[in-house]
């Protein structure tokens, strides 16, 4: 998982990029806010948004589709690339930005959105605490304001404050929904300390095997989690999980469909139901196999 710098900078330059994307869809999504029950207040230290940032969106609509099963529904953004709504079910999970400057193309990765009371204050927070703003804030027409910053340790992530409310907390387990958000941090104790400020989310401490892990909580959900990164110079990321029936054959189907598996399943690692893949332009996630 490690990151060269030029291939961090291209990262920062794509983030910038997605939430232009997700401003110039605004109104498509205004339209289909009304389908989706809504908190009346922020769900802060929620993530309620996620972007798949790729060069080619064709090749991911044909990988994840065929991994996850979902559906999809394209427009077009003001720099020429696709934006490209994902459905999972009858919800809409994200979207995938395609970049138009094949220049800014090769750095591929999934951007979550965390909710939070106050975008502007939030990326004040970053720049004091020693991160910086990637994008924004700017407004999102008449949905909310959001931005993109990497924070303090280089993990980028976006920021949203929807003036409709956040998706209610739902259980989502099944194959191909979006189930958790693990910050692979530099310093796992600093990092909790950032987003508890940035977010408001308390850290809960669960000693395992090999150290301490630590669970982002707020509303009395369990929102994300920190751990150290895998390497000391492994570029510190937020990794997004996703939900799978079984994880061994979706690691497979993962390569088949010319992904690259980093972390097979593994008995020793989180109970053999847990594995890391790339998809083919190179963005990291994790399947996640549910339990009943």
């Amino acid at each position: 998982m490690k990151t060269t710098a030029p291939r961090v900078i291209r990262g920062l330059i794509v983030a910038t990029m997605s939430v232009v994307a997700l401003a110039a869809c605004t109104g498509p999504m205004a339209e289909r806010m009304a389908d989706i029950e809504l908190s009346d207040e922020p769900l802060t230290g929620k993530f309620v948004w996620h972007d798949l940032i790729t060069d080619d969106s064709a090749a991911a609509r044909g990988f994840y589709g065929g991994l996850f099963g979902w559906s999809f529904e394209v427009t077009t953004h003001p720099n020429g690339g696709d934006y490209t709504l994902i459905r999972h079910g009858e919800r809409y999970l994200g979207g995938i930005v395609e970049l138009a400057d094949p220049d800014d193309a090769d750095y591929s990765r999934w951007l979550g959105y965390l909710s939070v009371a106050d975008v502007d204050r939030a990326v004040a927070l970053t720049r004091e605490g020693g991160g910086r703003a990637v994008a924004g804030p700017l407004d999102l027409g008449d949905v909310g304001r959001a931005a993109a910053v990497e924070d303090p340790q280089g993990a980028v992530v976006g920021l949203l404050r929807s003036r409709y409310g956040d998706p209610l907390d739902t259980v989502e387990r099944g194959h191909g929904a979006i189930v958790w958000n693990e910050l692979l941090a530099a310093d796992a104790a600093q990092a909790a300390d950032f987003y508890g400020a940035l977010a408001g989310v308390e850290s809960i401490e669960q000693p395992r095997a090999g150290g301490v892990y630590r669970v982002l909580r707020s509303q009395g959900v369990d929102r994300a989690g920190i751990m150290p990164r895998p390497a000391d110079d492994a570029q510190p990321l937020w990794l997004t999980h996703f939900a799978v029936a079984n994880v061994e054959r979706a690691a497979g189907r993962a390569a088949e469909l010319g992904g690259t598996v980093l972390v097979a399943p593994d008995p020793a690692l989180r109970d053999g139901l847990f594995a890391v893949v790339t998809d083919p332009n190179g963005a990291i996630l994790a399947l996640r196999q549910s339990t009943p």
